[in-house]
């Protein structure tokens, strides 16, 4: 019977594992092309275009390959980890994964006075100050989006991104 149990492990985990990176690759994508639909004042068109990455996530390594080489405008895009909500300096998006939104709180008195566009993949996520949630329904990724707390960090949405968004709030 433990053998069974340790040969269906095998055969799961593979499949788990692709599936994360499945929807790390999505989001990924995902969050590059919200960069090409949101206006950040003007302090924030110069230099790299930051996406930093809270914890550790397949996330980023899907980040940096997809963003190898682009640019937000005129702005080479650059990928930073952050290993605790202290250490996030000055970003554009700020991606929080599901395991880190327990520092939801920590997270927007960090960010509060930048204009950084929070990003997060857990339910009720948006009432706790993300402006862009990541929801699957069904196989599919789709997002919730929150112009009002964009709108706090001076961040301008697209209506683009209204018409695309899963819910709005």
């Amino acid at each position: 019977m433990r053998k069974i149990g340790v040969i269906l492990s095998l055969c799961i985990l593979p499949i788990l594992s692709f599936a994360q990176t499945d929807i790390a690759r999505a989001e990924a994508l995902f969050i590059y092309n919200f960069s090409r639909l949101i206006e950040w004042p003007a302090n924030y068109k110069t230099g790299p275009f930051v996406i930093g990455v809270l914890g550790k996530t397949p996330i980023t390594e899907q980040l940096r390959t997809f963003t190898s080489g682009k640019q937000v405008g005129s702005q080479p895009i650059s990928v930073k980890s952050y290993g605790s909500p202290a250490e996030i300096s000055t970003c554009h998006i700020l991606f929080v994964p599901f395991s880190e939104t327990k520092y939801m709180s920590n997270i927007v008195t960090q960010v509060t006075n930048k204009s950084t566009l929070i990003i997060t993949e857990k339910n009720a996520a948006i009432q706790q100050g993300s402006a862009i949630n990541f929801v699957v329904i069904g196989d599919r990724l789709k997002f919730e989006l929150s112009p009002n707390n964009a709108q706090k960090y001076n961040i301008k949405l697209s209506s683009k991104l209204n018409e695309m968004a899963y819910q709005v709030y």
